[in-house]
């Protein structure tokens, strides 16, 4: 039995599969879970899991720097989670920053540059208000020294014609914002799960964000309506990870690309089944119900698969490219496993 080293994220649709509700005859799986900014650092500096949970826009940008035996992945159209991480934005109140379309000239703070969250945020300022990356000041909230934009060089090699900072080590968004240094931010709310972190990454400096005068969401119903515009107007809703393996044990075991895919798809699977399509492994947003979420988005809200995720991951591509994250345009086809194109 091939025994594979499994990196994953805290996931409800992941958990049949951890506590062995769903096993495999073929493979046996050594699982481990953490958060996605550790797993990616892990991912990007040490290379050390066989089977992984991976950034889609870290990914590609993977594709065109790896060297000699380094980040020789192969994505599966596995995704599990929805590139929602940036609808938590706090902005400074004196910013006049109230609605998205504020954003241009202004200075906004996100964890990564290179994270499919920010991706997106800014695929979503385009198409829904013409603002282009070079129209925003970006500030990265990560060290450099734990920046996955770091590990992939984008500090010596920025995207043309956009400015970054990097904060220092004695800097964080929260007092940044508080003190209306920043005009916009996410990715620094205290830690839920304390367990799960080992490495200090997304730092969070103690501002008090409840009854702060100063700081406040931007998004009152979590993002549900720029969600449902964006949808309205792409038919997209946007992924944020995608499942990777190392490609030389594709290669050397025939069908195991089809095995891992088999194994996560029983596991979404079951954990709807388990919460009977309720939250949180089935709805978007907390204030939505499964009637209300299947009449606008379908039945299922996390598809795998090719087929079903085909337009995303082609505007996701064009805006890597068209950002300057990626030099070349990438295609399906070089992309993913060809065991599973047709899926």
């Amino acid at each position: 039995m091939l025994k594979l080293k499994v990196g994953v994220t805290k996931n409800p649709r992941f958990e049949p599969l951890i506590d062995g509700t769903v096993e495999s005859d073929a493979c046996r799986l050594d699982i481990t879970v953490t958060t996605p900014p550790e797993l990616f650092y892990r991912n990007l500096k040490n290379d050390e899991f066989d089977v992984f949970e991976m950034s889609l826009s870290e990914y590609l940008i993977t594709r065109e720097r790896a060297k000699g035996e380094r980040w020789q992945w192969r994505a599966l159209p596995i995704f599990p989670a929805k590139a929602f991480v940036w609808l938590g934005l706090f902005v400074n109140t004196s910013s006049g920053v109230r609605y998205l379309g504020d954003l241009r000239g202004k200075c906004a703070g996100v964890p990564d540059y290179v994270m499919t969250a920010a991706l997106w945020f800014r695929l979503f300022l385009r198409e829904l208000h013409g603002i282009e990356p070079r129209e925003v000041s970006w500030f990265i909230g990560r060290t450099k020294d734990l920046s996955h934009g770091g590990l992939l060089n984008i500090d010596t090699k920025p995207p043309p014609g956009v400015s970054l900072t990097w904060l220092t080590a004695a800097q964080t968004f929260d007092a940044m914002l508080d003190k209306g240094e920043i005009d916009a931010a996410y990715g620094f709310a205290p830690r839920h799960d304390p367990k799960l972190f080992s490495l200090n990454i997304d730092r969070y400096g103690g501002t008090p964000l409840d009854g702060n005068p100063r700081i406040a969401k931007l998004f009152a119903d979590g993002g549900c309506a720029v969600v449902k515009a964006f949808f309205e107007k792409t038919g997209i809703v946007p992924a944020n990870h995608v499942i990777v393996a190392q490609r030389r044990l594709l290669e050397q075991n025939p069908g195991l690309g089809a095995e891992i895919f088999r194994l996560f798809t029983r596991s979404k699977q079951a954990a709807y089944e388990q919460s009977h399509f309720a939250a949180p492994a089935y709805l978007y947003f907390e204030a939505m119900n499964r009637a209300e979420q299947t009449a606008l988005y379908g039945d299922d809200p996390f598809p795998f698969g090719i087929a079903k995720n085909r337009r995303m991951l082609e505007m996701l591509f064009r805006g890597s490219h068209e950002q300057g994250l990626t030099q070349h345009l990438a295609t399906i086809e070089e992309v993913f496993d060809p065991a599973l194109l047709d899926t």
